[in-house]
């Protein structure tokens, strides 16, 4: 009897070692999905709009949509917009593209110098590059830097460089590590405070092990959109707690280059950036006197079966 309880005991570390390790592997494929739908804002759910949706049709079946919610300004400028995820279907980023077409200007997000061809990035070696693109295989759909078509002229960067993005993030002791550490410590509170729950780790081994693994996997991740949003809470608010870089410093950024373009005299204008930067930027045109006008839906992931 005592080996029995012994070897139970060993059985049960064991177990408890594979879960904690599923649980790492899982909030490791959460922060993959944060990057890959730009959830990086605190105030999403204090917003009374929303940018991204998940809608269930079916037991197993159902679809991600991210919005296009279009403002008007007294004098006659219209913008857009443009929520965006950074995998999704092809026929996504075919539908976006012939939406491009129909503004005067469309700015949108990277972090690059002017003169790099954001083709050339598609395969990069940035952390955050590898993650999208890791679960671009893992989700079987088409990565934003292959699927929209940058070499339309009207295409305008709106966006920091890279020297300029690594100064402010410095000046304020930021970095890509600091925020997804507070993020993971503002995670586990809410966990423990039963506003969240856990991501399973077994239910992930189950669904990378399955039969039809794209399908599952892509259910089991836009179940967790709304956790995802609690998960990442503390980005948007900065180390120091008066605005991240990654996101309040780029919105800056976005909204110097929609001034350009207004002077320039363009009247129709999209912003195409991940759909967390929206509720910032939303605020930002009704600070200066955007009204918003009307709402649409493109379907991102379509989970539908066959």
């Amino acid at each position: 009897m005592k080996h029995k309880s012994l070897l139970n005991g060993i059985e049960y570390a064991a177990v408890s070692r594979m879960e904690a390790k599923l649980g790492r592997l899982a909030l490791s494929l959460l922060a993959g999905l944060v990057m890959i739908f730009g959830i990086t804002c605190a105030t999403c759910a204090e917003s009374d709009i929303s940018f991204m949706r998940f809608v269930k049709t079916a037991n197993d079946e159902g679809h991600v949509d991210t919005a296009i919610q279009t403002y008007r300004h007294p004098s006659g400028v219209e913008v857009a917009l443009i929520g965006a995820v950074h995998i999704g279907d092809k026929g996504y980023y075919v539908a976006l593209n012939k939406r491009f077409t129909s503004y005067d200007a469309v700015l949108y997000e990277m972090i690059k110098d002017a003169e790099v061809d954001p083709s050339e990035l598609s395969g990069g070696g940035h952390p955050i590059s590898q993650m999208q693109l890791g679960m671009k295989s893992l989700l079987g759909l088409e990565f934003q830097l292959e699927g929209i078509d940058y070499s339309v002229k009207n295409l305008v960067h709106a966006d920091l460089d890279p020297a300029t993005f690594s100064k402010l993030q410095g000046e304020k002791g930021e970095s890509f590590f600091t925020l997804a550490l507070q993020s993971f410590f503002q995670e586990k509170r809410m966990i423990a405070s039963g506003q969240l729950q856990s991501f399973d780790g077994i239910g992930l081994l189950m669904a990378l092990a399955s039969g039809d693994r794209e399908h599952t996997m892509k259910w089991m991740f836009a179940q967790q959109l709304n956790e995802l949003e609690s998960m990442m809470a503390g980005m948007d608010q900065g180390v120091d707690g008066k605005g991240s870089v990654i996101l309040r410093g780029r919105n800056e950024k976005a909204f110097e280059v929609l001034d350009e373009v207004i002077r320039q005299g363009k009247k129709r204008i999209g912003i195409f950036y991940g759909a967390g930067h929206m509720p910032d930027m939303d605020k930002r045109l009704m600070l200066r006197g955007f009204q918003r006008n009307r709402e649409e839906w493109l379907v991102a992931w379509d989970m539908t079966r066959d």
